[in-house]
Formats: C-alpha cells, structure tokens, sequence
C-alpha cells in the first residue's frame, strides 16, 4: 500500500509540473510576443531538459547489456512500464520547467 500512495503522488506531482509548463510557457508566449528573447529561453530549456532525454537512452543502453554478461531475468508487467514512462515525462517537463524559469531570470 504505501508503494502505492508514493507512486501516485509522484504522478501527481508529474501532472502538476506538466500542467504548469504548459500554463508558463503560454504566459511567456503572450508577454513576450514571440519575440528572440523567448525563442532563446526555450532553445537553452530545451537544450537542458534533452539531458534526460539522453540519459535514459544511456541507461536503457546499459539496462539491455547487462543480460549478455549476468545471468539474470527480470520482469516488468506493461503497467509497470507505462508508469516508468509517465514518471519520466513528468521528469522531464520539470526539468524544462525548472530550465525556462532559470533562464527566464537569467537573460
């Protein structure tokens, strides 16, 4: 049970910051008006939040290797494996999050 109440409040905390990335970057979109300074903002969040992009390519990577050196098995039920990947989306909106106010602040 408390598996469980861990995980949905990670969810939930996922949904809030996906929420709030979108509800910021329109804001930003009309304050700005589009303009380079904005563009930038988004280029280097973006930018930012492609290294969890990356590291968990290098991490399924070497999750994928391991079995060719180590006797093991291990199973992941389909649920298990959508909630891995909406854990990381909102991971990675958070991150963007964190990245478009950092560098909203900064230029």
């Amino acid at each position: 049970m408390n598996e469980q109440i861990i995980i949905l409040i990670f969810l939930v905390l996922a949904l809030g910051a996906t929420l709030w990335l979108y509800i910021l970057k329109a804001k930003k979109q009309v304050e700005y008006k589009g303009d380079e300074r904005w563009l930038t903002i988004q280029l280097k969040a973006n930018q930012f939040a492609n290294i969890a992009n990356w590291t968990l390519i290098i991490l399924l990577a070497i999750a994928t290797s391991v079995p060719l050196f180590i006797d093991i098995q291990i199973m992941f039920t389909l649920d298990r494996v959508i909630l891995f990947g909406e854990l990381f989306i909102g991971l990675r909106n958070l991150l963007e999050l964190i990245a478009i106010m950092y560098f909203d602040k900064q230029l």
